[in-house]
């Protein structure tokens, strides 16, 4: 059991590394205007409305979660078609989000 809690444990700090990083979109070191771009593109404003969740994401019902692993998946090709720092960027994130709604499904047996 040390084992499953200690995936839990790297899962709950990688959700709030997650969360720290999309927190901080615009802010002081950041080009003006960078993220009011991103958040004019429709594929930024699904992104942000998934990944938003990581931190409540053991308190998810089952079909929530379910339903937003599909939209990571349904989000993929999107993020794929951006240009090559961005799309690093934002897969990594996204498939972050994906992995830990994934986890908490199958830490429930439900995956």
């Amino acid at each position: 059991m040390a084992t499953g809690s200690a995936r839990l444990v790297r899962a709950v700090l990688a959700a709030a590394a997650l969360a720290a990083a999309i927190a901080g979109g615009a802010g002081p070191g950041r080009a003006p205007g960078v993220a009011r771009a991103a958040a004019e593109e429709g594929w930024a404003a699904e992104f942000e409305a998934i990944c938003a969740r990581t931190q409540d994401a053991m308190s998810l019902a089952t079909d929530e979660l379910r339903a937003l692993v599909a939209r990571c998946d349904r989000l993929r090709p999107k993020v794929e078609g951006l240009d090559p720092s961005r799309r690093k960027v934002y897969q990594r994130r996204l498939q972050l989000c994906r992995e830990l709604y994934q986890f908490v499904l199958d830490s429930r047996g439900q995956g």
